[in-house]
């Protein structure tokens, strides 16, 4: 069997890139311009590289974040600073609230701040917004 790779094809390239040879792999629009091709042998793809400077081959598809890194790395600390604060105000409000609310309220805000936090990681497969905050 034939060795296969995976294309990331920006948007400018895809309407010159020719995909009609019935060599390709699976094909998918990436958010933020751009065809996300997987599958293709390794002769076809060293061929469309050749041809269009903009093609290259990656690990996995890529992932578009919406926000720039700083925007997601300050609502984590926004949040992780509500669950503190969350945590304080039910411990010394003197009102007798439901488990529920003093478990799952502060639990909520913290996976809310740990889930914005790894978003912000700029990993290699990561691409984020140019134009956003």
């Amino acid at each position: 069997m034939a060795e296969l790779v995976n294309l990331l094809v920006p948007a400018e390239v895809v309407p010159r890139l020719s995909m009609t040879d019935g060599a390709v792999g699976t094909t998918a629009p990436v958010r933020g311009g751009g065809v996300y091709v997987r599958g293709v042998p390794v002769s076809v793809a060293e061929q469309w590289m050749a041809q269009n400077p903009g093609v290259h081959a990656i690990k996995r598809r890529p992932a578009a974040r919406w926000f720039r890194p700083r925007v997601y790395t300050y609502t984590s600390v926004a949040f992780l600073i509500l669950t503190v604060q969350a945590v304080v105000v039910l411990a010394v409000d003197g009102v007798p609230e439901p488990v529920w609310l003093c478990v799952g309220g502060p639990l909520l805000l913290a996976a809310a701040g740990v889930t914005l936090a790894y978003k912000s990681i700029p990993f290699e497969h990561v691409h984020f917004s140019e134009g956003r905050a």
